[in-house]
């Protein structure tokens, strides 16, 4: 959907990445609205793992986006060449599980970075994950293909904008897609660093890669990573949670993902999971409550432990008190906007995490559950 230019910054004297919109997508009014919007947003992005968008302009009525240049090399070639390597010696797959995670970890900072800020990639590829030359992770292209997807082509019917083999089922559908259609992508990403192949197998025809994606189970999936030995069995269910076709049963963020996948880390792993999650915003959502609740559990540290390094923690970010109750609140009130018909199981898992791990009282949850819903009555 794009045209990629080298050119130099005549004022600073550097080399700069011009990206220019074709116009089948510049020419429509709601695309420019929305590329706007997401242009702007991603422009004050401050994470090391996400290319910046320097400046934006418009050329010949095109949208045209300045980025750095990122001297290195994109991770669909890494991929390859550890592929070959593989082969070589008579084996198969492609990166070390260290080397995988370790890149992994970085694009999902990112990736869960410009989700807190409500920003979709909406395609999620290797090639779309650049390498600078220390080897850190930057995720290129972010919003460009979700915002191209809500475009029409001239017959007046909508586009599929995505590389189908990394595709949600959700987003092959068209229908309305969130940042779990990204979580999706990202296990069939994590899936091919590790294997060198895709969850939907040998399928290289569209039509049978839709079909797949849409039809297919995680039998295939499981059967290829099994194949591999050296893949600890707490990252392959997490790949595979994140490749469920139900997006309510994937990880409901990158740092569910990330804690997934650094589930047997060391003792002190707690305090950076914490931080990850604190980086972007003052609370903590529910699940990602729980999922740190697993890992103190497993680390042996008690409740009280946990709850004086998050307090600590805050004040070293400058961030507000720890307030479990308003975290409760939110929590519900997310819950029910959703609206997905698990009220009742969703409410029990809230009541789990907070009211059985004594964060609040019985009554004090009742209470701001009444409170929540009477709101929202008048409203």
């Amino acid at each position: 959907m794009a045209e990629i230019f080298l050119a130099e910054d005549q004022a600073l004297k550097r080399k700069v990445v011009i990206k220019r919109i074709k116009p089948r997508y510049s020419e429509r009014a709601h695309f420019k609205k929305q590329f706007l919007r997401e242009a702007r947003i991603q422009a004050n992005l401050d994470n090391p793992h996400i290319v910046q968008i320097l400046r934006m302009f418009s050329h010949e009525d095109n949208f045209c986006i300045v980025m750095p240049l990122i001297r290195g090399t994109d991770l669909a070639r890494v991929i390859r060449k550890a592929k070959a390597i593989r082969e070589s010696k008579g084996g198969k797959g492609a990166l070390s599980v260290q080397r995988a995670a370790n890149i992994f970890l970085q694009i999902l900072e990112g990736i869960g970075f410009a989700h807190k800020y409500k920003i979709i990639h909406g395609d999620i590829k290797p090639s779309n994950i650049l390498l600078d030359q220390q080897g850190r992770a930057k995720v290129a292209d972010f919003g460009l293909a979700f915002i191209a997807r809500y475009g029409k082509d001239k017959k007046g019917e909508m586009s599929l904008v995505g590389t189908p083999v990394y595709m949600s089922p959700e987003q092959i559908l068209e229908e309305d897609v969130d940042i779990r259609s990204d979580i999706y992508s990202l296990g069939v990403t994590f899936f091919n660093m590790l294997t060198a192949s895709f969850p939907s197998g040998d399928r290289s025809k569209a039509r049978e890669l839709l079909e797949y994606h849409l039809e297919g189970s995680l039998d295939e999936a499981q059967l290829i990573l099994d194949e591999f030995k050296d893949i600890p069995s707490h990252i392959k269910e997490a790949i595979l949670s994140a490749l469920n076709r139900d997006p309510n049963n994937r990880h409901q963020s990158c740092l569910e993902f990330s804690l997934a996948i650094k589930e047997d880390a060391p003792h002190e792993m707690y305090s950076e999971l914490l931080r990850f999650s604190l980086l972007t915003k003052n609370d903590i959502t529910s699940s990602e409550r729980s999922y740190l609740d697993k890992i103190a559990s497993r680390k042996g540290l008690a409740p009280e432990e946990t709850k004086a390094l998050e307090i600590r923690m805050r004040e070293e970010m400058s961030l507000p008190p720890l307030d479990f109750a308003k975290e409760y609140g939110d929590a519900f009130h997310d819950l029910l906007v959703r609206g997905r018909g698990k009220e009742d199981v969703d409410l029990d898992k809230l009541e789990k995490i907070y009211v059985k791990k004594d964060r609040i009282s019985g009554e004090k949850a009742k209470s701001i559950r009444t409170g929540i819903e009477t709101k929202r009555l008048k409203h």
